[in-house]
């Protein structure tokens, strides 16, 4: 099943485009593999997870940057997070995550919540994986944290400028 979920963490592709970048861009998957040192349903994973975001193609054997990963590599880390988080809110399970949330007076769900939108298509293993690395993304494009003590998935907002401010008069 062609699934529309990142199959590797933040960490794993980062790692594969500054490889791609020490390299000019293109590198050939068998001396991957043998760089990174993982196995190959984890290099492919990881590609596929490039793949999703549109940052790397494969070609005739070689792993290629797109010119968005290109570009991407050239960016400072809020603008990578600014993309990521572009390209996360397009992929189905994180719409369906960010409406409830939206949704939520307290702007959180359950742990379980995501559990039930992804456990129907998959083992339960399968789910674990999957929302391990669609929560590590999420995060990582500051989308939403995740309380572990209370197993539950908080919207990222924004600090309210005049709340602050607010606090720092009080405290003057």
């Amino acid at each position: 099943m062609d699934v529309p979920l990142p199959k590797a963490r933040v960490s794993e592709v980062l790692g594969l485009l500054e490889i791609l970048d020490d390299e000019h861009g293109r590198v050939d998957l068998y001396k991957l593999g043998r760089t990174v040192g993982h196995d190959i349903d984890e290099l492919i994973s990881t590609i596929e997870t490039a793949q999703l975001f549109g940052l790397v193609d494969v070609d005739n054997g070689d792993v290629v940057f797109t010119d968005v990963g290109k570009q991407f590599t050239d960016e400072d880390m809020e603008e990578r997070k600014h993309y990521i988080s572009e390209s996360l809110s397009k992929l189905p399970y994180m719409t369906q995550l960010l409406t409830a949330l939206l949704q939520s007076d307290e702007h959180a769900v359950d742990m379980d919540f995501l559990k039930n939108v992804i456990d129907g298509d998959f083992s339960e293993r399968e789910t674990e994986y999957y929302i391990r690395n669609l929560l590590d993304w999420a995060r990582f494009a500051e989308l939403v944290w995740v309380d572990s003590d209370e197993q539950t998935i908080h919207l990222e907002v924004e600090e309210d400028n005049t709340e602050e401010q607010s606090d720092q008069q009080e405290s003057d």
